[in-house]
């Protein structure tokens, strides 16, 4: 009966803790130790949490432009693959963009055609297109013009762009 006792009380004592503090392993480029306490769980996406299957999130996309669907997509694009992400989120970037009218997608696109090229984009006027072929060159110029349209970006920015 003691036994019991002392067992449940220590039950209880180890699932009443209010705070853990879990260390994992991070791994970029160097081993590291970070406290998970630290981290904003809000802001964190994986593909593993997301509440909605590919094809309903698809769906929604396509036929509403549901921006919270469009978001849920798009993170988990940015969790996969290089090649794979790229062009995901330039696909349904551009769906949100030209049928939707949705702001943030024209820049969506803009920034995943220049990751997939390997092109920095971090600092506008130093951007540098020349190297991508004619014709992808091209859909990305009509691109930028579209957002000129949009009043996106200025005709100035369009100008700074090494092409």
């Amino acid at each position: 009966m003691m036994n019991r006792i002392l067992s449940l009380v220590f039950l209880i004592c180890l699932f009443s803790c209010k705070q853990k503090a879990e260390k994992v392993q991070v791994q970029k480029g160097v081993s590291k130790e970070v406290n998970l306490k630290e981290i904003d769980s809000e802001e964190v996406r994986t593909i593993s949490t997301m509440v909605t299957d590919y094809d309903t999130l698809i769906n929604r996309v396509k036929k509403r432009g549901d921006v919270e669907a469009y978001y849920e997509l798009f993170y988990s694009f940015k969790d996969c693959c290089f090649r794979e992400s790229t062009d995901s989120v330039m696909v349904y970037s551009k769906i949100m963009a030209e049928k939707f009218n949705y702001e943030r997608a024209y820049w969506d696109y803009y920034s995943a055609f220049l990751e997939k090229y390997h092109i920095d984009y971090s600092n506008f006027p130093q951007i540098d297109i020349s190297k991508i072929d004619k014709k992808e060159k091209g859909k990305l110029e009509n691109w930028f013009k579209m957002m000129i349209r949009k009043k996106l970006m200025t005709q100035q920015a369009f100008d700074s762009i090494k092409r």
